[in-house]
């Protein structure tokens, strides 16, 4: 059927009226897909039905699902498209299902062929498919097997429906048929029958029950007995109306009158009677009829004419003017109303028959109401607006007058009947509906949200001047233009499905796309969208949320930055009850800890603290009920293995915060950090006990040598507080004769970084002079001192020893000087002695050699005798001390 689509009225209706979209599973539909799938050698078959918003599965072969959304529907474009056949041979190519999810996802389908189900007026119902996970091709007789049982599936559709019908119908008689059942007991007739030949009435259960008579035998109930019961008034009448009833011309008599009722009560009835046999002479034999209660019918016309004649009353008491003149101009009839503006205005009456337009009145006014009147005698029905003004009362008015033509029984024109009323409150208000509207249009327009109207086709209606801001165009820019035309080009065809759906009937909220502003940049937009069908508009409000967007991504990045920190960062967060059993662990617990966050869940916080650290650790624990956050001093924490590990924590009373409601316990490991400060406080002990309590002395000074810090030592070696030293210069205290030695030796320190001075003579407390021996370190660029360090130490001892020993290596060096002249005669003698001996080639003779032995000796003596005059001498000239 050409321009058929998903959304067409008429399809949706057609298909509805199968009354098969949503039922179970059928084995005559199970048998036609499983065939279908065996001609066309697929795994897969479906009958497919598509509405407005998914598509059913009224069998699925060799699927475990029945149905999809209408975006991964492969049938809609059979519908869409108006074709009786589709074949995808390959799904991977075709850019319309590539990016299905039935092709992409489970089950991964790679060829489809549908059959259009079209029904006999036109309308495509959706398709019977098969599909397969590889691509492939169809016969031309598998083609026309899919074909023909796509048919045979419609025929069963319209079968199913006509038995339905059928069905339908035989209820409905049978609902009919207790329907006028319920209707005669409802309306409470009653029905009779007179044998008149025999004088018997007959009554049914209802006449009965109108009358208040018990089921009688019929013999026993006579036309006396029931002209006995009828109202005197009325006896005449009945029984001239039964004669009439019986007369052999008659159709038949229809009367009412009243009847004794067995309470004692008269009842109104209304009686119909006819003559339904007669003998051959034209008697009557048998009457039929039917009697009703129209006791409160008669009330209710009485009370009728009593209406109506208050309705006159009520006609002639309102302040609203009535008349009615014929074609003439001439008046026929008029409330009291009218006569009395009519007696004020003339200064005496229009009677019945006189001309309503009178010459009293200026000719431009005459003329006004004669076109009136014109008009409405054409057959014209219409009502005009006009004020008056009352000069006398300064007071202004409005009416409006409504003309309408007069007829008679026979629909011929006749007169004219006029209607006027004050309209003065209604003609204000509309002053006010219009000021509130032209308010209503300064707040559209003072909105921060665009509020437009949008017709079916998608073009702008009207819009406020919040668009201006938000997408850079006046109102006028867009009135006339299709929304389609400022959507982000991604966003177009998502909109689009929204726009279906609010023309569907649904009402679209929180809708989010994009807009192109006026320059370009992208506006992300959020909508919400109601359909009017009696106005044939979409009414949209929609709202900038740029900043919103940006609150988003901000909050994505707390939110992964909070994970981060959490479940990757270095601390430990758990949240305690009100009664201090963990609730949550962060997942660092199994790093910090090596227990995981199950391990802590339900156990108290107290049973993980170590013995010794308990007591402090519950007093400072049960602070918190009373406070905001406080600061738990570091404890030991055990593992489940009974692992120690130092723990620093801040606890935050958050038990009355509905998202948190516990107490927040941000834990810090500081193991290493307490055994560096153990380690710290040992090295202070050291330090403290090398400056303050050793043998040397160490300062600070600056550039210039001025004391910036001096150690306590200083008192104990020269007398001198380091308060003293602070501000004073270290060269007031250098002997002047060691001062330039000193000075140059110490301005090397800027050369290099650590330089040995002295010894050198340095002023004590009592004035005397000490020998120092100092190292300076350059430590003018380290923050933590600033300065250049001395290290100094007392050696006037080493000094005096060096002296006395430089002393006695002089008096060594005269006495060995003078001492080797007078050992070096007599040695000098003995070698020539020994030498001359030791020369074989004199022979000396034996009394020569023993002479010159015997001298041998005599130097040896004397050499004895020198060397201990020499130790004598040395001795005395050494100090032992």
């Amino acid at each position: 059927m050409e321009g058929n689509n998903i959304l067409d009225k008429e399809r949706i209706k057609t298909l509805m009226s199968f009354d098969v979209m949503d039922t179970l599973p059928e084995s005559i539909y199970d048998d036609i897909t499983s065939l279908a799938a065996s001609i066309c050698k697929t795994p897969i078959s479906l009958i497919s039905l598509v509405d407005n918003k998914r598509q059913f599965f009224k069998s699925h072969h060799g699927l475990d699902f029945n149905g999809t959304s209408l975006e991964d529907s492969f049938c809609k474009h059979i519908i869409s498209n108006d074709k009786d056949l589709m074949i995808v041979e390959n799904t991977n190519d075709d850019e319309r299902f590539t990016n299905y999810s039935l092709v992409k996802e489970n089950p991964g389908v790679s060829f489809y062929a549908g059959a259009s189900l079209t029904a006999s007026n036109g309308n495509r119902l959706g398709s019977l498919c098969v599909i397969d996970y590889e691509a492939r091709k169809l016969s031309e007789q598998q083609i026309n097997g899919l074909k023909t049982l796509a048919k045979q599936v419609v025929k069963l559709f319209e079968l199913r429906r006509s038995k339905k019908n059928e069905e339908d119908q035989k209820i409905d008689l049978e609902r009919k048929g207790k329907l006028l059942e319920n209707i005669v007991k409802a309306t409470e007739i009653g029905v009779w029958e007179r044998n008149i030949k025999e004088d018997s009435i007959m009554l049914s259960d209802e006449a009965l029950q109108i009358i208040g008579l018990d089921k009688v035998p019929i013999h026993h109930f006579k036309t006396n007995k029931w002209l006995g019961l009828i109202h005197p008034e009325d006896l005449a009448m009945v029984k001239e109306q039964f004669l009439n009833c019986c007369d052999y011309q008659s159709v038949g008599c229809e009367i009412q009158y009243r009847i004794m009722h067995k309470n004692g009560q008269f009842k109104w009835v209304h009686e119909n009677g006819k003559v339904l046999s007669w003998n051959d002479k034209q008697e009557p034999l048998l009457m039929y009829g039917t009697l009703q209660d129209i006791t409160e019918k008669v009330h209710n016309r009485i009370e009728l004419e009593r209406v109506k004649n208050n309705q006159e009353a009520m006609i002639n008491s309102t302040k609203d003017f009535m008349w009615a003149i014929d074609l003439d101009l001439k008046l026929i009839t008029a409330n009291t109303s009218f006569h009395q503006l009519i007696k004020r205005n003339l200064g005496h009456f229009i009677k019945e028959g006189d001309y309503v337009i009178s010459e009293t009145f200026n000719a431009e006014i005459n003329n006004k109401w004669k076109d009136f009147y014109n008009r409405a005698s054409t057959g014209e029905r219409f009502s005009i607006k006009h004020k008056i003004k009352d000069p006398s009362k300064y007071l202004t008015s409005y009416n409006q007058t409504s003309f309408n033509p007069l007829y008679n029984k026979e629909s011929k024109q006749i007169g004219i009947t006029c209607f006027s009323k004050d309209i003065t409150s209604e003609v204000l208000s509309q002053q006010v509906l219009l000021t509130a509207k032209e308010e209503m249009e300064k707040i559209m327009n003072a909105s921060l949200d665009i509020i437009c109207t949008i017709d079916e086709e998608g073009y702008f209606l009207s819009i406020n001047k919040a668009c201006k801001r938000i997408w850079g165009y006046e109102p006028k820019d867009l009135i006339g233009t299709n929304y389609k035309e400022l959507v982000y080009e991604e966003d177009i065809a998502l909109t689009q499905d929204s726009a279906d759906s609010v023309l569907a009937g649904e009402k679209v909220v929180n809708f989010e796309n994009r807009y192109l502003h006026k320059n370009k940049t992208i506006v992300p937009m959020l909508w919400s969208s109601n359909w009017d069908e009696k106005d044939g508009v979409i009414y949209c409000v929609a709202r900038d949320i740029t900043e919103k967007k940006k609150a988003e991504l901000q909050l994505e990045n707390s939110e992964r930055r909070f994970r981060t920190l959490v479940q990757e960062g270095s601390d430990l967060i758990g949240i305690l009850d009100k009664d201090a059993n963990f609730i949550y662990v962060s997942p660092t617990s199994t790093r910090i800890l090596n227990t995981t966050p199950q391990g802590f869940i339900g156990n108290k916080v107290f049973d993980f603290v170590h013995v010794d650290d308990y007591e402090m650790f519950y007093n400072q624990f049960q602070t918190i009920y009373n406070k905001a956050q406080i600061t738990i001093e570091p404890f030991r924490f055990k593992n489940k293995e009974g692992k120690l590990v130092w723990i620093e924590t801040i606890a935050t009373n958050k038990l009355d915060d509905p998202s948190i409601n516990g107490i927040i316990l941000n834990s810090k490991d500081i193991t290493e950090k307490k055994k560096a400060a153990v380690q710290l406080e040992q090295s202070e002990k050291r330090f403290k006990t090398l400056v303050q309590e050793g043998s040397d002395m160490i300062c600070i000074v600056d550039e210039h040598a001025n004391f910036s810090y001096a150690s306590p030592t200083s008192t104990k070696i020269l007398s001198i507080t380091p308060e003293e030293f602070i501000g004073t210069n270290a060269f007031d205290y250098v002997h002047p004769d060691d001062y330039e030695t000193i000075h140059n030796q110490f301005i090397k320190i800027f050369e290099i970084p650590q330089v040995t001075i002295g010894p050198f003579r340095f002023k004590h407390g009592d004035g005397n002079w000490i020998w120092m021996e100092t190292i300076a370190t350059n430590k003018l660029y380290e923050p933590t001192i600033n300065g250049i360090v001395i290290n100094s130490k007392d050696v006037t001892t080493k000094v005096q020893h060096l002296n006395a020993i430089e002393k006695q290596n002089e008096q060594l060096k005269k006495i060995a000087w003078t001492q080797s002249h007078i050992v070096r005669a007599p040695v000098a003698r003995l070698m020539g002695l020994i030498n001359l001996i030791r020369d074989e080639k004199k022979n000396l003779p034996f009394e020569e050699k023993q002479r010159i032995l015997n001298y041998i000796i005599t130097s040896a003596d004397e050499i004895d005798s020198v060397i201990k005059e020499i130790i004598k001498t040395t001795a005395n000239a050494i100090d032992t001390e």
